[in-house]
């Protein structure tokens, strides 16, 4: 009976430990800063008018995007009083840099300390001064490196990079299929560092492909992660410009209402992750 009662006791107690651990990482197994599944868009450069006049599709869909902002020195009166009427509607203005440069090859030819002096904070004092703070930024060209990161997250949460489904190599073209490209993909906590896959016409996305990549999102419980740059309201001539068509936007936008997508900033999505 001794015997039956000290193994009741064992047994007692390794429940009593299982469940404790159970409690103790719930967080991890389950996380409770899960964001329901969705979309961050995010839009690059300084096509403040093109992106002014997107706002009645936003609010169709009670849509707020990123917009990454370069060359904020340039910009007119009128334009910044637009950035602000994009702010009060939801949506982020983060950064692009201030003269909109490739890291590497800069900082290969300069320094880090110079790249920040030159790129990072003529930026952010400019847009400060106009009342924004951004806390994401956007590198130029996609040009990163892992170094710089850990310097640029002294002053942003969230980086975002580029990710193709066609790049171009001199005459050589690399395409992924679209089920391989994964990094598009957020979930909480996995890296301070995020690629956006592009949807300007230059690469090329089906509307086959981009629902793809939207139940993809659903089934994983994660955020489908998309940027442009120019919106092109007529339909392109050449299949070169840099920027993408109104209509796939709007495309992207129904399709993701049909999934009961969420739409995030990118300031949201920083969110997410653990300090």
């Amino acid at each position: 009976m001794i015997f039956i009662r000290q193994k009741r006791g064992i047994i007692a107690l390794l429940v009593a430990l299982s469940m404790s651990s159970l409690w103790l990482f719930r967080s991890y197994l389950f996380p409770q800063n899960m964001p329901k599944a969705g979309i961050a868009l995010s839009f690059d450069d300084r096509y403040i008018k093109e992106w002014h006049l997107l706002r009645p599709i936003f609010r169709k869909y009670n849509a707020h995007v990123t917009f990454y902002l370069t060359q904020p020195d340039s910009l007119s009166s009128e334009e910044w009083n637009m950035l602000s009427e994009l702010s009060k509607d939801g949506h982020e203005i983060a950064c692009h840099g201030a003269i909109h440069t490739q890291s590497i090859p800069f900082v290969w030819r300069n320094s880090i300390r110079e790249y920040f002096e030159v790129e990072i904070f003529p930026a952010l004092n400019t847009m400060k001064k106009h009342g924004f703070t951004p806390t994401t930024f956007a590198h130029p060209g996609g040009s990163q490196f892992w170094w710089l990161d850990q310097k640029l997250y002294q002053y942003f949460n969230l980086l975002r990079d580029v990710s193709l489904k066609k790049r171009r190599l001199g005459n050589w073209v690399f395409e992924r299929k679209i089920d391989e490209i994964n990094e598009i993909y957020f979930k909480p906590n996995q890296s301070k560092s995020v690629s956006a896959l592009m949807i300007d016409i230059s690469n090329e996305l089906s509307e086959k492909e981009i629902v793809e990549v939207l139940k993809k999102a659903k089934n994983t419980q994660s955020v489908a992660m998309l940027f442009g740059h120019k919106p092109l309201f007529q339909t392109p001539q050449t299949g070169q410009e840099y920027g993408f068509e109104v209509e796939f936007l709007t495309y992207i936008l129904s399709e993701s209402a049909k999934l009961g997508l969420k739409t995030y900033t990118m300031a949201e999505l920083s969110q997410f992750n653990k300090p």
